[in-house]
Parts: C-alpha cells; structure tokens; sequence
C-alpha cells in the first residue's frame, strides 16, 4: 500500500525530476545548543510582530515550503503550544512508537531519512521542504546527504548544557551572514556542489 498517497509518487521513465529542496531552519544558542536540558525552548525570543517573522525569515520560509518533517520530540512539543499551526501544509513526524493525531494535514513514518525522501522527493510541486529539527532528526538527514540548506539563527545567549545542534557544517558554504534585533545572527549555509 502507498504511505503517501497525497504525493502521487509516480516516476514515469524519462520524466524530469522535481528536485525539492531540503531546508533545515532552526536557532541555536551562542554555545550550540537547540533546546535546554528538558527539551524546552522558552529561552528563545518570541517574535512579537509581523515584521519580526520577516526579519528572521520565518514568512519567506513558509511562502518556499509545502512540507514538513520533524522528529516525535518535536511533534509533541508544538502539540503543547496550541492549536497546530501549519494545518496548511502537510506534516511528516518521524517516530518509531506508534503515534495518532486527528488532523489529516500530519502523517507519522518510521522510514529512515534515504526511503522517505525516495517517496516524496518528486511529489509534483515547486515547494521545499523544511526539516523543522530535533538534533537527531537533523543529524540523521546530514549523514545521508539530504538537507540542501541550514537557515541557523544564533541567539545571543550560553545555556551551558542541552541538547546540542550537533551538527558539521563542512558540507555547506556560508553564503549569506545578518544582524536580527536583539542581538541575534542568521546565518545561512548552502550546500557544496558534489
């Protein structure tokens, strides 16, 4: 049976493939860190406005993408803020428990990054895709050469302990480095051509 029926994955031979590209977008402290020692990330500064999202890139973010993945830990995370809040876009949640949700915008996958990505790499539209995180997730889709781009926003604070970023970043050129308010920096590294 088709996992992702949604995708029509049909590769037809000779078909031009839709390469969509793979953006890991997410902030990290000064010393590294994406989530404190529980998992939480309430020390990282809420955009307040409209023109803050735009500031750290997060309005043109969604306007690239039509997918997300992330990681269980993450899932149930967002799931505390409230109400989900990307019913338009569709959710994939990485997990090896059995997991539900009500909302048909989410599917749960057990695959490893190289098989999901066989399914939904050409799934017929011009979006990307944001990798949304955790650590685990990240680094998994690193090892097999599948994010295309890190959008890292460093907060200008040490947590001293946490879950680390983890992350090499030796496959990727910095190709554009800014000033956000409060002293936050985004840095945005694009893949080197293999």
């Amino acid at each position: 049976p088709d996992q992702y029926p949604e995708m029509q994955q049909v590769m037809r031979p000779g078909s031009q493939k839709n390469m969509n590209k793979v953006i890991l977008y997410i902030a990290a402290s000064q010393d590294g860190f994406i989530a404190d020692v529980r998992g939480n990330v309430d020390w990282l500064p809420q955009p307040k406005t409209d023109d803050d999202l735009e500031i750290v890139g997060f309005t043109g973010l969604m306007k690239r993408i039509d997918t997300i993945i992330m990681g269980s830990n993450s899932f149930k995370q967002i799931l505390a803020f409230g109400d989900w809040a990307w019913p338009g876009k569709h959710t994939y949640v990485f997990t090896s428990k059995p997991m539900k949700s009500n909302l048909t915008c989410i599917t749960f996958t057990d695959d490893v990054p190289m098989a999901f990505m066989e399914k939904i790499r050409n799934h017929q539209t011009d979006k990307d895709i944001w990798l949304l995180g955790g650590a685990r997730l990240a680094q998994s889709f690193l090892r097999e050469n599948l994010i295309d781009e890190i959008i890292l926003t460093i907060v200008s604070q040490n947590l001293g302990s946490g879950i680390p970023l983890g992350l090499s970043l030796d496959p990727f050129n910095l190709s554009e480095e800014k000033q956000l308010m409060d002293g936050m920096v985004q840095r945005i590294y694009l893949r080197k051509e293999l």
